[in-house]
């Protein structure tokens, strides 16, 4: 019998389960812990990542006092979680910010700094938005796009922004500081609107990147 925790982070809270994979997979137990979510006059919405790391741990343990499993028969762990959010961190790994959620709607004017003059659809100059079709089959045209919090950051905190070595979304931070890896899944990388998703050519895109500015 295998056992493995399930951890989904939503908006205000996260939810743990323990499961059992046998011939079938089996709820054995769960647990939900919350946090906050800072809304700001500005149009912010942050969270914190500690928080985050508490409510984690604290649904673990709680998951352990339900049951007699004890952690060195786990076998795995998984995460799915809200997405769109932008963790910034330094070479170690550590938050250099609150995060911004999927929420955060500062960057208006980067938006639409970056999306140019002329001929647009849904706001956007129509040599940038073709481009971005053909390459990723999306575009970002939401203020709520994690590209634009990217850009808020490196315009309104450009001592803090030098500092940056990765942009991570929420769950990319979790398994992060459980593993001490940077990695990202694909359906966090399409949300960046900067992976290439045509056949035979998944991975970044550098000439996303340089028209944007990343």
């Amino acid at each position: 019998m295998l056992y493995v925790i399930s951890y989904d982070f939503g908006t205000t809270g996260v939810k743990t389960c323990l499961f059992s994979i046998g011939e079938t997979l089996k709820l054995i137990a769960s647990e939900y812990g919350v946090y906050e979510l800072y809304i700001m006059e500005n149009g912010g919405a942050e969270q914190d990542t500690e928080e985050w790391w508490s409510a984690m741990c604290a649904t673990t343990r709680g998951l352990f006092k339900k049951t007699d499993i004890s952690p060195e028969q786990i076998s795995g762990i998984s995460f799915c979680s809200q997405m769109q959010g932008l963790v910034l961190v330094d070479e170690k790994g550590n938050a250099l910010r609150r995060p911004m959620s999927y929420m955060d709607q500062r960057a208006t004017s980067e938006m639409k700094a970056c999306q140019g003059h002329g001929l647009t659809i849904s706001g956007v100059r129509i040599h940038k938005l073709l481009k971005s079709l053909v390459i990723t089959h999306a575009a970002p045209t939401s203020v709520k796009d994690p590209i634009w919090k990217y850009k808020w950051v490196q315009n309104h905190e450009p001592e803090l922004f030098s500092k940056v070595h990765k942009w991570l979304d929420v769950k990319e931070y979790l398994i992060c500081r459980c593993t001490d890896q940077f990695v990202m899944t694909k359906d966090s990388a399409f949300a960046t609107f900067l992976y290439d998703t045509r056949p035979g050519k998944w991975g970044w895109n550098k000439s996303l990147c340089k028209m944007y500015g990343v």
